[in-house]
């Protein structure tokens, strides 16, 4: 979910940009619309195209909002328009519309993802990143070949800010060596309390080794076996 309106201009310009077609539904009523981005300026203040049928026009000045969905590069891409004023566009109908407050892009999974708690314990080390902070331990919630989430403590947050590189960890899986692996964050939202913290960190390798990817892969695939096993012998 994007809420900064620089990144959400961009998504939106990178749509207008490819002609994408939007797949609009008028709220209330959720009759459909298609349209299109026809002009998005550089706060994301939008400029969409009209309908051929006057009546659905009138629908969509009057609505209180589009449901938007478009598809970029396989990515599906959620907002809402608001406030929809119509407008002339070289003598065709338009509307334009304030930048959307949130945006949602949402990819399919390619690495299938394993859920550790409750579970095996698995963690990661964080390296002391100065001379009051010392070596920090956290556990792994989940864990794939493209990532992990890390269960993190309200007093630990500085350290997981979005898009920060946290270089030089040792991921420690049960019965295998530590290995080495840098992250980026990608996320921290609130959680549930899991694992003694109350904020989940999702993150993402970076520069993964060939034999770091190898022994993850092994470990996912192992625990899955095992799970399997159990879940057989209880039925």
């Amino acid at each position: 979910m994007l809420h900064d309106p620089r990144e959400i201009a961009r998504v939106l310009q990178s749509l207008a940009d490819a002609g994408a077609l939007i797949s609009a539904s008028i709220v209330p009523g959720g009759l459909p619309c298609p349209t299109a981005l026809l002009d998005v300026d550089r706060d994301g203040n939008v400029l969409i195209d009209g309908n051929h049928q006057e009546t659905v026009n009138q629908r969509i000045a009057s609505a209180h909002y589009l449901a938007c969905v478009s598809q970029l590069d396989r990515v599906r891409i959620q907002f809402r328009l608001q406030g929809l004023v119509r407008v002339d566009n070289d003598g065709r109908v338009a509307f334009a519309a304030a930048a959307p407050e949130s945006l949602l892009k949402l990819q399919r999974r390619e690495l299938y993802r394993l859920q550790l708690v409750p579970g095996p314990v698995v963690t990661v080390e964080l390296p002391a990143t100065g001379e009051l902070d010392a070596p920090l331990q956290v556990r792994v919630l989940d864990l794939s070949g493209g990532g992990l989430a890390l269960s993190v403590r309200d007093d630990d947050q500085s350290r997981f800010a979005s898009r920060r590189r946290l270089e030089g960890c040792q991921l420690r899986l049960p019965d295998t060596g530590p290995l080495a692996v840098d992250l980026e964050v990608c996320h921290l939202s609130q959680h549930e309390p899991l694992a003694g913290g109350t904020l989940r960190a999702g993150c993402r390798f970076l520069a993964l080794s060939p034999h770091a990817e190898k022994q993850i892969l092994q470990y996912i695939f192992r625990v899955e076996r095992q799970r399997n096993a159990r879940e057989r012998r209880a039925v």
